[in-house]
């Protein structure tokens, strides 16, 4: 299922290793992030995002198979939307910040 492009208003939002997650009510993991937001939820953890990424604005987070990328650096992204277009889940949205 891919991203919902509402999550910041149909989540509630707390914090979380000093990134904003946004969490259902109900039980999940939550999304991680907010300008670079990954569905931990949908996240297969293949690392395609990681491996596209001009800047490094991903880490690995977790061990295993559980792991996820975690958009350690998500105010260093430059919006080219590379991790977007490989995701093979489409868990991860890119949101160009205002100025």
């Amino acid at each position: 299922m891919p991203i919902d492009p509402n999550f910041q208003a149909n989540r509630v939002p707390t914090t979380y290793d000093r990134l904003k997650v946004w969490k259902n009510t109900s039980s999940g993991l939550g999304i991680y992030g907010t300008d670079v937001a990954v569905d931990f939820d949908s996240c297969i953890g293949d690392g395609a995002c990681i491996e596209v990424c001009p800047v490094n604005v991903f880490d690995w987070y977790g061990e295993g198979a559980d792991r996820k990328a975690m958009p350690a650096r998500e105010r260093d992204c430059i919006y080219c939307f590379g991790c977007e277009a490989v995701c093979p889940k489409f868990a991860i949205r890119v949101t160009k910040r205002q100025s």
